[in-house]
């Protein structure tokens, strides 16, 4: 799939490779275990004003087991803003939400960067048009997009977990 860049891409933030490595003054925050399709451990970290989504996995392949730390970042006040944005997103339209069949929300700012909510056959995307993908399989634009099971979000807890960070965020416990 092609992307066209609209926004400014900020600089990446250092790849972590192993979730239990982090680099010095990274924080983890909290985890969750997807158990939908396989067994996926999602990794909040917090660096500075940024967060880290850390995806790790491992799969049993012919040639042994490979272990994989794919890394999401957001800016940190998407912990608070994600659940609102969440919420308006799947607002009814006759209470204010986007129109039927509406499959993205508008960009919005979200300290610097612009993020939106977007709908998948399975679930929901983050999406940071501000950042580049460390998954793009070449040098084209990528956005960073982050996606999650109606399952794993709302039966499995991961919703519950970044809400509740949000709220620390917005009281500025973190």
């Amino acid at each position: 799939m092609t992307y066209i860049q609209l926004y400014p891409v900020q600089d990446a933030l250092p790849l972590i490779t192993n979730h239990e490595q982090l680099p010095p003054g990274a924080k983890e925050l909290g985890m969750c275990l997807d158990t939908t399709e396989a067994e996926d451990l999602y990794v909040l970290v917090k660096r500075g004003d940024h967060l880290s989504v850390l995806a790790t996995y491992t799969r049993h392949l012919k040639t042994g087991d490979a272990y994989f730390c794919d890394q999401f970042d957001f800016p940190l006040k998407a912990l608070s803003w994600f659940p609102k944005a969440l919420e308006d997103f799947r607002r009814p339209p006759a209470e204010g939400g986007l129109h039927a069949g509406a499959m993205t929300s508008a960009d919005e700012v979200v300290d610097g960067e612009m993020l939106c909510v977007e709908s998948t056959t399975s679930g929901y995307s983050i999406v940071n048009w501000s950042r580049q993908s460390p998954l793009a399989f070449d040098d084209s634009y990528m956005p960073t997009t982050l996606s999650l099971s109606y399952n794993f979000l709302y039966r499995l807890g991961f919703l519950g977990l970044w809400n509740s960070l949000g709220e620390k965020y917005e009281r500025g416990e973190l």
